[in-house]
C-alpha cells in the first residue's frame, strides 16, 4: 500500500508540473515575439541583428550596412528603435563614400525614407516620450545638410522638432532651425517678408531660453558633459549672430523689453538684453541705462558700466562717463569686448583734455588690434591736442602737427572704415604745418629726424 502511495505522489508531482512546463514554453515563446510570427522568421531576425551589431561594435559600417539590410528584410518593423539609428548611421557613411551621382540619390532617399519609418514605428520610447519629434530633428538636419537650397522644407521640420522639444532639443537643432528661417526669410517675398522678420523676433528669445535651460540641465548632471555644454553656448552665440543682423534697435527693443518685463527679476535676462543692445549700439532708448543700472548694481560687471558710461556721455556727463569705461576696462581683463571699452576710455579721456591718458589707451588697444584705425586716430586727436601745451621755442608747438599726423596717416592706410575721416584730419593737420622759412629760421631740415618734446616720439621735419 505505501508504494501504491508513493507512486500516487510521483503521478500528482508530474501532472502539476506539465501546466508548469507549459507556461514557460509560452513565456519563452511570448519573449521572442517581437523578432517574428515563426520560430524559423525569429531565428533568421536574431541572427541579421547580431551580425550587423557585431560590425557596428567594431565600426565597421561598410560590412555592417548590408546585414543591416538584411535585418530590416527579415524582422518585424517594430523590432528595435536602434535598427533605425543605427540605420541613419550605416546610409550616412555609405553616402559620404559614394561617387556615383545616381547612387548619392538612391542613398538619400533610403536615409529619409528611414527617419519617416523610424518616426511612424517609434513615435515614443520608455525612454524618450517625444521620440518621433527627437527623429524629425535628426531628419532635418541631415536634410538642410545634403540639400543646400532647401531652407523651407528644412525649416519646417526644424519648426515642428524645436517648438516639440523644446529645451530637449539638440544644439544643432536649435541652431538649424534659426538659421534656415533666415534664410526663408532671405529669400521670401516683400509680402512674406515681415511675417518672417516677426517670427525671427520673437523665437529668437525662446531659443535662447531653450538653449540655457540645456545648459542648466547638463550642468546639475551628476557627470555634466563639457563638450555638450560647449555646443548649447556656441549655438547661443549663433543667435546673437543672427538676431543682431536681422533686427534694427527700434524692432529690437520692444522684444527685448517685453522680455525683461515678464520677470524683473531675472539677471542672467538683463545682463543678455545689455550685451545684444551694446553689440547693436542700441543705446538712444529708456531700456537700455534702466538694465543698464540694475545690472551694475546687482553685480558690477563691465558690459554695464560700459553701458552706464555711454548713457553719461548722452547726458553729457562726460567726467563720470569716462570713470565707468575706465571701470569697464578694469573688469574685463581679457574680455572680448576689451578693445571697444578701451577705445571708448580713450576718446572721452582726449575729449576732457587728458592727452597722456588717451594715448595710453590708444596703445593698449593697438596691442590687441594692430591694425585698429580707431587707435591710431586717437594717437592723432590726443597729440594734436597738446600743440598749446608743448612749445620750446624750437618748433615744439608745430611739431605735434607732424606726429599727429604720422597717425592720421596710419590709420588711413591700415583701416579702409576710417580713410574718409583720417584724410580730412590728415589735411588739417599738413595745414598747420610751418612753412620753409619757419623752418629755415629753426635750422632745421624738411626730411630730417625730430623729436617731439612733450611726447617724446620721434618724427619728420616738413613744411607746409
Amino acid at each position: 500500500m505505501k508504494r501504491i502511495f508513493e507512486l500516487l505522489g510521483i503521478f500528482l508531482v508530474i501532472l502539476m508540473a506539465v501546466p508548469a512546463a507549459a507556461q514557460d514554453e509560452e513565456e519563452e515563446q511570448g519573449e521572442f515575439e517581437k523578432y517574428g510570427d515563426t520560430k524559423e522568421q525569429q531565428e533568421e531576425c536574431m541572427k541579421a541583428l547580431s551580425v550587423y551589431r557585431s560590425f557596428y561594435k567594431q565600426k565597421n559600417y561598410e560590412d555592417a550596412y548590408p546585414n543591416w539590410q538584411q535585418a530590416c528584410k527579415v524582422c518585424p518593423a517594430d523590432v528595435s528603435n536602434n535598427m533605425y539609428f543605427h540605420g541613419s548611421i550605416f546610409i550616412k557613411n555609405e553616402l559620404m563614400n559614394a561617387e556615383v551621382k545616381e547612387r548619392k540619390k538612391v542613398l538619400v532617399d533610403s536615409l529619409m525614407a528611414n527617419y519617416d519609418k523610424w518616426r511612424e514605428v517609434f513615435p515614443a520610447t520608455d525612454r524618450k516620450p517625444n521620440n518621433g519629434c527627437d527623429v524629425l530633428a535628426r531628419k532635418a538636419t541631415d536634410f538642410y545638410k545634403i540639400y543646400k537650397s532647401g531652407h523651407e522644407e528644412a525649416y519646417t521640420m526644424f519648426k515642428e522638432a524645436v517648438q516639440c522639444l523644446q529645451s530637449e532639443a539638440t544644439g544643432s537643432a536649435i541652431d538649424g532651425y534659426y538659421r534656415s528661417l533666415f534664410e526663408v526669410y532671405k529669400g521670401a517675398s516683400e509680402e512674406k517678408k515681415s511675417e518672417y522678420l516677426s517670427e525671427l523676433l520673437t523665437e529668437y528669445l525662446a531659443l535662447q531660453d531653450y538653449a540655457l535651460a540645456a545648459i542648466e540641465a547638463e550642468k546639475n548632471d551628476s557627470k555634466p558633459n563639457e563638450r555638450i555644454i560647449e555646443q548649447y553656448q556656441k549655438v547661443q552665440g549663433n543667435l546673437d549672430e543672427i538676431f543682431v543682423l536681422i533686427a534694427e534697435c527700434d524692432q529690437m527693443v520692444p522684444v527685448l523689453e517685453n522680455k525683461v518685463n515678464e520677470n524683473a527679476e531675472d539677471m542672467e535676462t538683463k545682463k543678455k538684453v545689455l550685451r545684444l543692445m551694446n553689440k547693436k549700439d542700441c543705446t538712444d532708448n529708456s531700456l537700455y541705462l534702466q538694465v543698464a543700472v540694475s545690472v551694475f548694481e546687482s553685480e558690477p560687471e563691465a558690459s554695464a558700466a560700459y553701458a552706464i558710461g555711454q548713457g553719461k556721455v548722452k547726458e553729457e556727463n562726460y567726467s563720470e562717463a569716462l570713470s565707468y569705461f575706465e571701470k569697464a576696462v578694469e573688469l574685463c581683463p581679457d574680455c572680448p569686448e576689451k578693445e571697444n571699452y578701451l577705445l571708448r576710455a580713450g576718446q572721452v579721456a582726449s575729449f576732457l583734455g587728458k592727452s597722456s591718458t588717451a594715448r595710453s589707451y590708444a596703445r593698449q588697444v593697438l596691442e590687441i588690434n594692430s591694425n585698429s584705425g580707431q587707435a591710431y586716430m586717437l594717437h592723432g586727436d590726443a597729440i594734436a591736442s597738446m600743440s598749446g601745451a608743448c612749445d620750446d621755442g624750437a618748433l615744439g608747438a608745430r611739431s605735434v602737427y607732424w606726429l599727429a599726423a604720422d597717425y592720421y596717416a596710419r590709420a588711413k592706410a591700415k583701416d579702409p572704415s576710417v580713410a574718409a575721416a583720417a584724410g580730412k584730419k590728415l589735411s588739417a593737420m599738413r595745414a598747420q604745418f610751418p612753412s620753409k622759412e619757419d623752418i629755415f629760421t629753426y635750422t632745421k631740415k624738411e626730411g630730417e629726424p625730430f623729436t617731439v618734446p612733450c611726447v617724446g616720439e620721434s618724427t619728420t621735419v616738413r613744411a607746409r
